[in-house]
């Protein structure tokens, strides 16, 4: 070759090829992570929110079951006295759905029995 020969050679052009790809792959993976991050976020905000109208609702008197699933997610709720603290009474409400195995969302409170 001569001084003034310009241009890439086939082993350069592979190693750039190889490294473009090295990182096109972790990027991807990366936005991948990102992604299943963001449902997993918004499954748990959805859980936290559903629970929180079930307990208002409770607070409220309303004493009802949920029969039927919500979407993708089961809610369900148990009362039972305040150990120790007459007039209260503990309220559990829980949230269960699937996201790579069974989540389990629960949120629990002391609220007054009626008189």
């Amino acid at each position: 070759m001569t001084a003034d020969a310009r241009g890439f050679t086939v082993v350069e052009l592979l190693v750039a090829t190889l490294i473009f790809a090295m990182l096109a792959t972790a990027l991807a993976h990366t936005l991948i992570r990102a992604q299943r991050g963001g449902i997993t976020s918004a499954r748990w905000l959805r859980a936290t929110q559903l629970a929180e109208e079930r307990l208002e609702r409770l607070r409220a008197g309303e004493r009802s079951d949920d029969a039927a699933p919500i979407g993708e997610f089961t809610r369900s709720w148990r009362s039972a006295p305040a150990l120790g603290v007459p007039g209260l009474e503990r309220l559990d409400v829980t949230v269960e759905w699937q996201d790579g195995g069974t989540q389990r969302f629960v949120l629990s409170a002391l609220a007054r029995t009626a008189p």
